[in-house]
């Protein structure tokens, strides 16, 4: 996490929120039935959290090498 720049580090709290709030929506929804249409928005919001978390880590500060 040290290596992060700023903006990675917004990506990667931003990650960890969406994943948060998308499971939240999941386990909120979840009925004895399970249908998949009232399921899409915490989808949505896992794999946006998930695609946040990994692209935080696309942003590190580069290293001098000498």
């Amino acid at each position: 996490m040290k290596n992060l720049t700023l903006i990675g580090k917004v990506y990667l709290g931003l990650g960890v929120l969406f994943s948060i709030s998308g499971i939240f929506l999941f386990v909120q929804n979840l009925n004895e039935i399970f249908v998949l249409k009232e399921q899409f928005l915490s989808f949505s919001f896992v794999c946006l959290g998930i695609s946040l978390f990994l692209a935080s880590y696309l942003q590190q500060r580069k290293r001098n090498q000498q």
